[in-house]
């Protein structure tokens, strides 16, 4: 009973909204698949919206980049989301075929860059809105500390390569409903290789220019192992 279930998800929820600290936001994860998988309660960001708008301010939506169907546009969802005041942030991942939590940027580098152009926007804009942002991740392939140094690194690059783009021209050209030069405007800043900034910012800030090397270099994963083994 699709009705009955969400309306025992929203008096639940009431209860916990009640119960939060007063400098606390709940935010609603949607997922449009696991535990079910046919029909889950809040599977999509129109369910989520919903319930947050029922919920009250504090309750806002997360974005997690792997829980949309294939081809969905997450950046619109973004847009939209900002312009409600319900964008409560991002667990920033990539996926090929589903929720897959691989490596943010690893599959799709523009859609990333897309969504953070949105972003970009709204604060261009003075929209008000604070989105966190979270990596949300699963390595089983890869050295997890070495996964979450190169994730944070592409969202950096993303949002780098975001504040490269000529608001005012792409305003122009999307008000003249110029679509290529809009696009054309948008790749020029996606195609930049912005590492030569990425890179002095981290030196600035006393950190490595190339966190992953320095990281293999210090030997803290041998240090730890030898600490933690996985079998004790």
């Amino acid at each position: 009973h699709f009705r009955r279930a969400f309306d025992r998800y929203l008096e639940s929820a009431q209860k916990i909204y009640a119960a939060l600290p007063v400098d606390w936001r709940m935010m609603l994860e949607h997922k449009i698949c696991e535990p079910a998988f046919y029909a889950t309660v809040i599977q999509d960001w129109g369910s989520s919206f919903l319930a947050a708008q029922a919920l009250g301010p504090r309750a806002q939506c997360l974005v997690d980049l792997g829980h949309h169907a294939p081809n969905v546009n997450i950046e619109l969802i973004v847009a939209r989301l900002i312009a409600a005041g319900k964008l409560a942030g991002f667990h920033f991942n990539d996926s090929k075929y589903g929720d897959d939590d691989l490596d943010a940027g690893s599959v799709s580098p523009y859609r990333l860059f897309l969504v953070f152009n949105e972003l970009v926007a709204a604060a261009h804009e003075g929209v008000a809105f604070d989105p966190a942002y979270m990596l949300d991740q699963s390595h089983n392939v890869t050295d997890p500390i070495e996964s979450l140094m190169t994730s944070a690194m592409q969202v950096q690059r993303s949002y780098a390569q975001a504040l490269l783009v000529d608001r005012d021209a792409l305003d122009a050209a999307q008000q003249d409903n110029d679509a290529m030069t809009a696009t054309h405007l948008l790749k020029a800043a996606f195609q930049t290789d912005v590492t030569p900034l990425l890179q002095r910012v981290r030196l600035e800030a006393g950190g490595a220019i190339d966190p992953v090397g320095a990281y293999r270099a210090s030997g803290y994963r041998q240090r730890v192992a030898a600490q933690r083994p996985a079998d004790l």
